[in-house]
């Protein structure tokens, strides 16, 4: 999984911009997010959060906090403690699969809040992505679906990342 997380950011980074450069309004079907974007701006594609599951607002509410050590900058939680009361527990939580491979069953994925858009982007910040692992592998969808599993939250992951839901496994609603 670390792999496919480190191969896919190298390759939102290296991305030829000449290439986006060349496509024209038409074919780029909308116009780029404004640089003062922020999450709430696109609050309105969060999936409602179903009776009994957390809601990513909670999970959202976790401060980033950006760290600079031997001139490499470095991306840490400050998580509230009804997050931190989430650790170990076994969660349920409605978003996106962001898919980290080119199948249609998938043990290991990103969950989001934000569906998918482009496949070099992560769609939302560390606070409303969560590594996740299933029990057996998920049909990947364009739609908003329900897991539950059990929720880690990670003080010190070496990609930036806040959360991981393992044996994760897809509710029906």
């Amino acid at each position: 999984m670390r792999t496919i997380l480190s191969v896919l950011l190298l390759l939102a980074l290296s991305l030829p911009v000449a290439a986006w450069a060349q496509l024209t309004d038409e074919e780029l079907a909308s116009e780029p997010p404004p640089e003062d974007a922020t999450f709430d701006d696109f609050a309105h594609l969060v999936p409602p959060t179903p009776e009994g599951a957390v809601s990513w607002d909670l999970l959202g509410s976790t401060e980033e906090i950006v760290e600079i050590v031997n001139r490499r900058s470095f991306l840490r939680p400050d998580y509230p403690d009804e997050v931190k009361a989430l650790d170990g527990q076994t969660i349920r939580i409605k978003g996106f699969i962001y898919p980290m491979q080119n199948q249609e069953w998938m043990a290991e994925f990103l969950f989001t809040a934000l569906p998918p858009s482009c496949p070099y982007c992560l769609p939302a910040g560390a606070g409303y992505i969560i590594e996740t692992r299933a029990k057996n592998p998920i049909r990947f969808s364009w739609d908003a679906v329900l897991l539950e599993g059990e929720l880690e939250v990670l003080e010190d992951d070496p990609y930036g990342l806040f959360y991981r839901l393992n044996d994760a496994r897809r509710v029906r609603e």
